[in-house]
């Protein structure tokens, strides 16, 4: 499986189209209003760049082979080999010692067998390797060493506090079990090299790898920060591998009142810092509700007597007499305010009227409900499915 090889003028030409738009887009340089932040920018050309690494890798500077590059099967003799090397670079003085000792490797089948599974730098750089644990263990580091920047790139990418931490566990996992795969496939796939004339061809497992490799680092960090935006968690069966956001469990819109915005949450905050903050405010919450309780009921109980209520020259004492008064001022304050011309005409222009609903006598609506009245009939009606009412004399606003 081969890439096809682009020059270099190519390379650049695509470079070009590629980072032009994407240094538009994350820059805006005639827009007055900056739509990402430094740290956003930052992590934007750090893709872009290496993304172009990238593509360099898989269309330029492709692994080398030199059967592939002479257009000779592996089964080739080496004086086949010598010979296409001598036209390759005009005589045999001319040939690179490092080529000329590895024709004299490569006339072994086992020495071809690790040049298919180990490919063609560890054989030509390795010279005290004698023995597959020999030739394995100079291999091992440099595929290791791509892999770790590759898990420290992603790992950079899905930081937490930013939009792709929950892909995390994911990005990184992919990477492990790709290395841990291709770790094990290279030690232990059987080599097969094939006779000349044989209609099948022979399976350069490192190049292959390499290209596996290349690909898997070009596309991770693309989807990676695409993902997001996709909302794949909600796709039924990448649900599973895919885990959702942890500001996905908001509260829905449906119980937002008119003229109730949104939730306004600090920006990075986790779904498990909004349950521990849920947890402090239902532990202070819950004493309150029985304070409330049995405050109410005592109130309630504390009735002036007949000898009481006859005499009015003083006060009462009473808890239930004192509340009564408060709330009766409560009322009046409030009817001032509500009946208040110039408070209704504030509200009614700000989109909150207090204003009753109107109907015609056929039925059909004069004057819609009042939004902020509305608003407080939805709330009691929200509190009523919730919960249960206080006792079965309380009525619901219908």
């Amino acid at each position: 499986m081969e890439l096809p090889q682009l020059s270099l003028d190519t390379y650049v030409a695509i470079c070009l189209v590629i980072a032009t738009p994407w240094l538009y887009r994350t820059f805006s340089p005639f827009s007055e209003v900056r739509t990402k932040t430094r740290t956003e920018q930052l992590v934007s050309t750090t893709i872009l760049t290496h993304t172009l690494y990238m593509l360099y890798c898989l269309f330029v500077s492709p692994p080398q082979n030199v059967f592939t590059s002479l257009g000779v099967p592996m089964s080739a003799a080496p004086e086949e080999l010598r010979v296409k090397l001598a036209e390759r670079f005009g005589s045999e003085e001319h040939v690179p010692e490092y080529l000329r000792v590895l024709v004299k490797r490569l006339g072994l089948m086992d020495m071809r067998s690790l040049y298919i599974r180990f490919g063609h730098d560890v054989l030509t750089t390795c010279s005290y390797c004698q023995s597959f644990d020999d030739f394995a263990l100079y291999a091992f580091p440099s595929s290791l060493l791509e892999y770790v920047r590759e898990i420290a790139f992603v790992g950079l990418l899905t930081l937490p506090k930013t939009p792709t931490a929950h892909f995390r566990p994911v990005g990184l996992g992919v990477l492990l079990a790709a290395l841990l795969i291709e770790a094990y496939w290279v030690l232990t796939v059987p080599v097969l090299i094939t006779p000349r004339g044989s209609d099948t061809t022979t399976t350069m497992w490192h190049d292959t790898f390499i290209l596996i490799r290349h690909t898997l680092f070009l596309l991770l960090p693309l989807i990676t920060t695409l993902a997001p935006h996709l909302e794949l968690h909600r796709v039924p069966i990448l649900n599973a591998f895919i885990p959702a956001p942890e500001t996905a469990n908001l509260p829905p819109s449906r119980f937002q009142m008119q003229g109730q915005g949104g939730p306004v949450l600090p920006d990075g905050i986790t779904l498990n810092q909004i349950s521990n903050m849920t947890l402090k405010t239902l532990g202070h919450l819950v004493p309150t509700l029985h304070l409330l309780k049995y405050s109410h009921a005592a109130i309630m109980r504390s009735q002036p007597s007949s000898a009481d209520a006859e005499d009015s020259s003083t006060p009462s004492q009473h808890l239930h007499a004192r509340a009564s008064e408060w709330w009766r001022e409560e009322r009046r304050e409030g009817d001032i305010v509500r009946n208040d011309a110039n408070v209704r005409h504030v509200l009614k222009a700000s989109g909150l009227s207090l204003d009753d609903e109107v109907k015609a006598e056929d039925g059909s609506v004069v004057q819609p409900e009042g939004p902020l009245l509305n608003s407080a009939k939805i709330a009691a009606n929200m509190l009523k499915e919730q919960g249960a009412p206080p006792s079965e004399f309380w009525v619901f606003m219908k």
